[in-house]
């Protein structure tokens, strides 16, 4: 009970259903199954998540790579804000909004099983976690 309640405490997360909120960013992420199972390429993810109407919200948008990087925190290995999510891929990978800067063709992806980022081709198909300012 203590260790659920520390990682509750350490993070500052609030829980809604499927939606993760971080007070440390003011970033309302998506967490539901199609954050698990629904995979993309970059310019349907795009789409995807400016169509999503989820917990009263349609101003949903991909992250970029930095706010994906918030995610894990200061430590790629840092798994606190992580843990947080139950709605994971098999694969982890994860588009952002961020093209690469030296290769149109390619855009920032995030691992969520192991906390790193790397870049892909826009046509592969990876998975989708949208998110939102709160306001």
């Amino acid at each position: 009970m203590r260790v659920i309640l520390l990682i509750i405490i350490s993070v500052n997360l609030s829980f809604a259903s499927d939606v993760l909120t971080d007070s440390k960013t003011g970033l309302m992420w998506q967490d539901n199954s199609a954050a698990k199972y629904t995979k993309k390429d970059w310019k349907g993810a795009l789409a995807f998540c400016s169509q999503l109407r989820l917990a009263g919200y349609a101003d949903w948008r991909l992250p970029s790579i930095k706010e994906l990087e918030t995610v894990l925190g200061a430590s790629p290995r840092n798994m606190d804000m992580k843990k947080g999510f139950k709605n994971v891929g098999a694969s982890g990978y994860y588009w952002s909004s961020s093209s690469h800067q030296s290769n149109e063709g390619f855009a920032w992806i995030m691992n969520f099983k192991r906390g790193y980022e790397y870049n892909n081709y826009k046509t592969y198909e990876r998975h989708i976690r949208c998110v939102r300012n709160k306001q």
